[in-house]
């Protein structure tokens, strides 16, 4: 038997007035079948699509086709689950196909990309990464107009991380924009008004005083809102951190600034066909002046003192003075360093130290330990500094003679 498509040229050929045997020749079959297929008239008609049979969703279109009008999003298997208690007795492939093809079709809406002034704002975010060392969190800040980028990584994602991140960023880009956009992050927002508008703590604020920017926060599940930095992380993961090794948190930040002065910030960006360095030298112009005084949080925590006279911040530990007549100490963090308070008394500074796992300790914090006569654990006395001085002691004089005696 014959292909619909060979009947279709048999018959095409028969109409052209071609003989029997040069049909078959073309054809690559006998001249009695083309003889057949002359005499019996038969035609392409015949292998058509068969009529179609009456459907067992028939009887419940008009239902589907009134719930997608009125709910356009409901899936196949809830319609299924509606239609059994009608009395539908089919499968759930009809009904996935009849909802792909009566389903409306949502309008497409192109996005209106936000374009903003040299200077006006900058986005903030965290990402997270795994390494052989543990987990660690990007904070990336980008300017929104030149598109500069400036990620630090650390093991913390805290409300220092962000004020130092911020405060490190400016004085990379040389300026301050205008406004701050921040997602949802709980060490920025810690509320919402009844209306949806964001409430951020208040040493942020107190930041975006002293530094003069606005804060600013992307509406709810609206990441397209900070696009740009949110593609910043795609292109982080993908450019530098895939398929690069490193030996701790400092290596990984010394390659990270490597990559962002020689790749990141120094490529043709898709979007700005310029170059970020350079559209940041114009934009310094527009960004505000870096504020003069030294910005102090009032982030305070309560640490207790270890027996060994430490106390522990964000995984380090720094030392507290012998002596104290208290158990717990008050931490005041700021962006360079640690400050110890006893009823607001400051008893000790020491610098912030980096990842964890670091001991800081201050020598005057650790008074001198006398030598012991005779070491209890059989081994040389650890105990620092000379013996004292026996001095204004007064001492009984006896006659030779006495002593003699004794040895007799």
């Amino acid at each position: 038997m014959l292909s619909k498509e060979a009947v279709i040229v048999l018959q095409h050929y028969l109409q052209e007035g071609l003989s029997k045997t040069a049909i078959a020749r073309k054809l690559g079959v006998t001249r009695r079948t083309v003889q057949r297929y002359a005499k019996s008239g038969k035609s392409a008609a015949r292998y058509g699509p068969r009529p179609p049979r009456p459907a067992k969703l028939d009887p419940y279109a008009a239902y589907l086709r009134g719930r997608l009008a009125t709910y356009p999003e409901l899936s196949a298997v809830r319609l299924l689950a509606e239609l059994r208690p009608l009395g539908f007795t089919g499968g759930y492939t009809g009904v996935k196909d009849f909802v792909r093809q009566h389903r409306p079709r949502t309008p497409v809406v192109f996005e209106t990309r936000f374009e903003v002034d040299p200077g006006d704002q900058a986005q903030v975010d965290f990402a997270t990464f795994q390494t052989p060392f543990g987990t660690v969190y990007a904070l990336l800040v980008v300017l929104s107009w030149s598109r500069t980028l400036w990620i630090r990584f650390s093991l913390h994602q805290d409300e220092l991380t962000v004020l130092g991140g911020l405060h490190q960023a400016f004085v990379a880009f040389g300026g301050v924009p205008r406004t701050v956009l921040f997602d949802r992050m709980k060490t920025a927002v810690v509320g919402a008004e009844a209306d949806g508008t964001a409430i951020f703590n208040a040493e942020l604020q107190r930041f975006g005083t002293h530094c003069d920017f606005t804060p600013k926060a992307c509406r709810p599940y609206r990441a397209k809102t900070k696009g740009r930095v949110e593609r910043s992380v795609a292109y982080l993961r993908d450019s530098f951190f895939y398929g690069r090794t490193f030996r701790d948190l400092a290596d990984l930040n010394a390659q990270c600034a490597s990559w962002l002065h020689q790749t990141a910030n120094a490529r043709v960006h898709a979007t700005t066909h310029a170059v970020p360095a350079t559209r940041l030298q114009e934009e310094q112009a527009h960004l505000r002046p870096l504020p003069r005084a030294p910005y102090v949080p009032l982030v305070t925590v309560g640490r207790r003192i270890t027996r060994d006279g430490f106390i522990s911040y964000n995984g380090n530990d720094y030392s507290v003075p012998d002596g104290l007549a208290t158990r717990t100490v008050d931490v005041r963090a700021t962006l360079t360093e640690l400050r110890l308070f006893v009823d607001e008394r400051l008893i000790a500074t020491h610098p912030l130290l980096e990842g964890r796992g670091a001991r800081q300790l201050t020598p005057g914090h650790r008074a001198p330990r006398l030598r012991s006569a005779a070491p209890t654990d059989g081994g040389e006395d650890v105990g620092a500094g000379p013996p004292p001085a026996l001095t204004g002691l007064e001492v009984e004089r006896r006659a030779l003679s006495v002593y003699e005696q004794v040895l007799q």
